[in-house]
């Protein structure tokens, strides 16, 4: 059955590639051709920003670059500026970034020192990019610690030609993206982004707005985010990432978030916040604490927040992620701006749902096991009842599946692993844990293309 508005999830490092990544290649085309095809609308992404500490997206040194990781060499061999790129990895199932930053920043100084762009306009069209190579640089002087324990604050003249790079890393990395989302555009498909909530101290946003976050006289932070203790665990979730000063910000209008927040919508045609819940309530854990047990809530910006945000962009597009045990305050604050929430079955396979027309429908999202993977894990009651509840079907998961293919909503998304019926061993992430299972699936090629199972 064909459906409007139905979308497939995949990361952009999910993606076949050359080399050892999902990338801005032509296997991104491959994808949009494929969606347009079979009349998906929407393809979601993740944030595309360089990764941080255990390969994640969400904790970056830069929230509006691109992880240069991303930028096609086979595109720079069409421009002329590499005479080749040979395949590195491009078999592989998972992504080493350790080895394929190595590998493609040798090829990115090569077309760099081929290039004859000008940058002037895009420095001034992007004034961030400047202070994002400037913080690279003085990283790298000072032993990659962070801005905090830096001892060597001024840049050296000879550094000038590695900011010139970096800002061209970037001016390469955005126009290949802008062109992927205009033949996206072009094709009748959306792009939906991702914003994290947080950045992390180690970074270039938090460098430059210091005193629009909870720190010491030492730019220590006071107090750090996470969960609190709740009924699924008793220590809570301790995310260690630096607090933000929301009186303070409330000086300036929220600039440094609100064009933090404008950049990453300009790349795309809706941006879902992660988080959301934290405009409305964020939990702060004392700094040095190993637990969240002392997490607390405080009360976030909320409406004023962002009736500043839609008065400077009132065509934003925005998806609140309200997942997770929430206060009654945080879905007033999604209702009062008629912002759509989310909806993920395998937190509500259990429920009777109410139709609801104004949610962004999941079977699970980047942070669930495989729809198949989560049908293997449930015991025989939990079985047993979905069985009864779909009159028992022969097949469980194509019952599942066509359920979510047709439920109430805005828009349906499925990860595309859901549409192949995989199993965890294609899962992106697991909450709470550190490793290579996380971040780094990949598919070898585009074989899928010839199996998928469900869907159109």
């Amino acid at each position: 059955m064909k459906k409007r508005n139905v979308g497939v999830l995949l990361p952009v490092f999910s993606l076949p590639g050359n080399h050892g990544i999902g990338d801005f290649s032509s296997f991104a085309y491959e994808f949009i051709d494929w969606l347009k095809e079979h009349h998906y609308r929407y393809w979601q992404i993740l944030p595309l920003n360089p990764i941080g500490p255990g390969d994640s997206p969400y904790i970056t040194v830069c929230s509006e670059a691109i992880d240069i990781r991303y930028i096609s060499l086979d595109d720079l061999v069409k421009q002329g500026l590499l005479d080749k790129a040979p395949k590195y990895q491009a078999n592989a199932s998972r992504v080493n970034y350790a080895d394929v930053l190595a590998f493609k920043e040798k090829y990115l100084r090569r077309a760099y020192k081929n290039s004859k762009i000008s940058l002037t306009k895009f420095k001034k069209q992007n004034p961030w990019c400047e202070e994002y190579a400037k913080y690279l640089v003085l990283k790298n002087i000072n032993d990659n610690k962070a801005w905090n324990e830096w001892v060597v604050k001024k840049i050296p003249d000879f550094a000038k030609d590695e900011i010139n790079f970096h800002v061209w890393c970037q001016f390469i990395a955005l126009n290949q993206w802008n062109e992927i989302k205009k033949y996206a555009n072009k094709n009748g498909i959306k792009i939906i982004a991702d914003c994290p909530f947080y950045v992390g101290l180690d970074s270039v946003d938090c460098y430059l707005n210091k005193d629009e976050f909870m720190m010491d006289e030492h730019y220590n932070p006071t107090v750090v985010s996470g969960c609190p203790p709740d009924a699924f665990s008793d220590d809570g979730q301790l995310w260690g990432t630096p607090i933000y000063n929301f009186e303070k910000m409330k000086e300036n209008n929220y600039k440094f978030l609100i064009s933090r927040i404008a950049c990453l919508a300009s790349r795309a045609d809706i941006l879902r916040l992660d988080h959301f819940r934290a405009f409305d309530t964020y939990c702060v854990i004392p700094a040095g604490d190993e637990t969240a047990r002392r997490g607390e809530w405080r009360v976030g910006p909320r409406t004023d927040f962002f009736d500043t945000l839609f008065n400077q962009y009132p065509n934003i597009k925005i998806i609140a992620e309200d997942l997770g045990i929430l206060f009654d305050s945080v879905h007033e604050l999604r209702d009062y701006y008629h912002l759509p929430g989310m909806r993920v079955i395998q937190f509500l396979a259990f429920e009777e749902l109410e139709e609801n027309n104004n949610v962004i429908v999941y079977p699970g999202t980047h942070d669930n096991q495989t729809l198949y993977g989560w049908l293997k894990c449930l015991n025989a009651e939990q079985k047993n009842y979905l069985r009864h509840k779909y009159h028992h079907p022969k097949d469980l998961y194509k019952a599942i599946f066509d359920d979510v293919w047709n439920m109430s909503g805005l828009i349906t998304i499925f990860p595309l692993q859901d549409l192949l019926k995989l199993d965890d061993k294609a899962r992106i992430n697991h909450p709470g844990t550190v490793g290579k299972h996380n971040w780094t699936f990949k598919f070898k090629d585009m074989s899928w293309v010839k199996n998928i199972k469900f869907g159109n």
